[in-house]
Formats: C-alpha cells, sequence, structure tokens
C-alpha cells in the first residue's frame, strides 16, 4: 500500500545518478520515489508537493545550494528527512550539512551500499553518516570540545583572580576593564568547565597551579 510507503524525493543534477537510485531505491517493498528535480529551486518546490518523506539532496546544485534548500525545508518542514548525497568529504561541510538541518550525509561513492540502510535510520528518527567519515566527525567533536573548554589569557587571569578572593569590582579595578565585561569572564568560565559553585572553581585553580592553597 502506497501510504505506508517511504516516499522519496531524489535531487541531483546528474540525470544517470538518479535513475540509477531510482532502480535501486524501487527494488524496496517499503520505499517509493515520488519525484525528482535537477536544480535546488526545483528541488524545493516539488518535494514539498510530493509530500516526500526523505529527500536525497546534493549538496553543489544548479540555481540554488542543496545546503539552502535544507535549510529552508527543515524550517517550513520539519518533518521532513534530508539526506545529503554528496562527495565532499570535508569536516566543515559536513558541520555545516548538520547545522542546516540534515539529518543523514552520505558519499556518493558508498551510496549503493549504505542509502538504504541511510533511509531506514532516519526515518526511525536517527542520525546517519557514511561509515568512512567517522574518524572526520570523531576528529571534530574531539577538537570543539578542545576548543570549548580552553581559557583565553584574559579568562585564566580573572580565574585566577576570583580562586584568590577577590570581588567582580576589585578585579574590574586591577585589570582595567568594566564590572560587566568581568560577570562575562566569569561566566565563560563557569560554563566552560562546568563549574557548579565558586569552590569547584578554587579547587581547579589549585591543581592547576593557578594559585596556591
Amino acid at each position: 500500500m502506497t501510504e505506508n510507503k517511504i516516499k522519496i524525493f531524489l535531487a541531483d543534477d546528474h540525470k544517470m545518478l538518479r535513475e540509477s537510485l531510482e532502480i535501486l531505491l524501487s527494488q524496496e517493498d517499503d520505499i517509493e520515489v515520488v519525484g525528482e528535480a535537477d536544480d535546488g529551486i526545483e528541488a524545493e518546490t516539488l518535494c514539498l508537493q510530493r509530500k516526500a518523506d526523505v529527500l536525497l539532496l546534493d549538496i553543489s546544485m544548479p540555481r540554488k545550494s542543496g545546503l539552502d534548500v535544507c535549510k529552508n525545508l527543515s524550517y517550513s518542514y520539519p518533518e521532513l528527512k534530508v539526506i545529503f548525497l554528496t562527495m565532499h568529504k570535508n569536516e566543515e561541510m559536513l558541520a555545516e550539512a548538520f547545522n542546516n538541518g540534515a539529518k543523514g550525509y552520505v558519499l556518493k561513492e558508498n551510496a549503493f551500499e549504505e542509502l538504504i540502510t541511510a533511509v531506514r535510520k532516519v526515518m526511525d528518527g536517527e542520525i546517519y553518516v557514511s561509515s568512512v567519515l567517522a574518524p572526520v566527525m570523531l576528529n571534530g567533536f574531539l577538537q570543539n570540545e578542545k576548543s570549548n573548554k580552553e581559557l583565553s589569557g584574559r579568562e585564566r587571569e580573572v580565574l585566577k583572580l576570583l580562586a584568590e578572593g577577590f570581588s567582580n569590582k576589585e578585579i574590574a579595578d586591577f585589570l582595567m576593564i568594566s564590572v560587566k565585561t568581568v560577570e562575562t569572564h566569569r561566566a565563560n568560565i563557569m560554563r566552560k568547565h562546568n563549574f557548579k559553585n565558586i569552590t569547584e572553581l578554587v579547587l581547579y585553580a589549585a591543581r592547576n597551579h593557578l594559585i596556591e592553597l
């Protein structure tokens, strides 16, 4: 029954690839290809008209970028699952795809092995990324974690003075900055290291030899 099938819309500017993907997808009893487009504007319009469940979308599309299409559709049609089908393997593009609302990211070179799995995963509410990109994704996550926890030079100065018992006003006067700026630095320090109170901050400063207890 058509009502129970996963409705897929194909958007890629290479006709032969669309035809190959349609053959692949049509072999599945619970999947139906409901339309296709060869540019971004057409993809955005027709995908909504055909009431697709999943949009398979290239990033590099004529007339309108796949990233822009994904961003717009994720806002206006949040039920739609967008899976990017692309040649881009870099960390920046991967991050941008998910920041724009994608639920899946499949490399074209792995499409015939991974696409069916990707469709089923995103329909189950999961995120799917091509297996060969796992190291790239992990590296990006670790870099973000590291940068999110690293304190700037000024934040380290503020942390040291806070740990030594100085008030926000005293720190502001000492560093010749506004009290509001000190409060901002203090909030960033507490957030980056998940300090729940000033005692945890003092212990951190002592462990890292910023102060002596």
